[in-house]
Formats: structure tokens, sequence, C-alpha cells
């Protein structure tokens, strides 16, 4: 009996000690969104007031924002995040060129602003736990492929 025992508390240590510690998942805390970022080597600085923050970052020469949504009143306990990227190019292109380009695309929400410049923004969940780490780093990889072609859509016209 004693060796049965044994070698079942033996068999349960061995396999606490084979089993990685699990990952942290990633949530809609700027502080942990900007250290994935600079440590899959993107620049990731975090900008504003309290309460009014948000990263600023940048993938293949377009600089981006990332905003938290669905906070608390402390401006913690948030819920997602949103991708934003504002682009001025010389010679802007139409709201109906935008509505196709829309129609055409999907992920991003895309629209003209009051200034009449284009924006695209891409929303993640992150409640209930947040994501993997390597679902996130997928998305920003997808944010990045439309923001691209966003951009290149957008200065089109000033080529």
């Amino acid at each position: 009996m004693l060796k049965t025992t044994m070698s079942g508390a033996f068999a349960v240590a061995f396999l606490a000690m084979a089993t990685p510690a699990a990952a942290e998942n990633v949530t809609a805390d700027l502080d942990l969104i900007a250290k994935v970022l600079q440590e899959e080597g993107m620049q990731a600085k975090i900008e504003g007031d309290e309460g009014k923050k948000y990263i600023l970052s940048g993938l293949s020469g377009y600089t981006f924002q990332i905003l938290p949504y669905g906070c608390n009143d402390a401006g913690a306990d948030c819920k997602w995040v949103q991708f934003r990227a504002a682009f001025t190019p010389e010679k802007k292109p139409s709201l109906k060129d935008i509505n196709q380009f829309a129609a055409e695309n999907f992920f991003g929400r895309f629209y003209i602003d009051h200034e009449e410049d284009p924006i695209i923004e891409m929303d993640i969940d992150l409640e209930v736990g947040g994501m993997s780490r390597e679902l996130f780093i997928d998305n920003i990889a997808y944010w990045d492929s439309i923001m691209v072609k966003y951009a290149d859509f957008v200065f089109s016209n000033d080529e």
C-alpha cells in the first residue's frame, strides 16, 4: 500500500513540475499591452493624462493609437481596446470611395472625420480574461495588413 501511495504522489509531483505555468493573457491594460508590443520589437509609448491614456505606436511607417474603452470611472478595468489611425493625404478620397473600400474589406471601420481625413479603426474585445498573447499578436498583424492596405488606398490619389 505504501508503494502505491508513494508512486502516486511521485507521479502527481512530477506532472506538476512538468506542466508549464499558464501564460498571461493580454487584457485591456495599457501597461501590459505596451510591454507585449515592446517585447515583440514594436514601439509603444503610453501618452495622455490620467483617465485619458492611450498607447502611441507604429508599424510599416504609419503611426497609430491604441485606446482603451469600457473602463470604470478611474480609467481601469477596461473591456476592449481600439486601434486607430488617421491619414492626411493631399487629395482626399471621397465618401463614395471610402464606402466602396469598406464594402470590400473586413474587420476595420473606415470613415472620414470632421476634418475630412480618412480614419481606420479596429476594436479588439479583451473582456472576460482577455486573449492569448499569440492571438493578440495575430490581431496586430491583421491590423498592420489592413492599415497598410487602407493607407495605400487613401494616398493613391497623391501619386
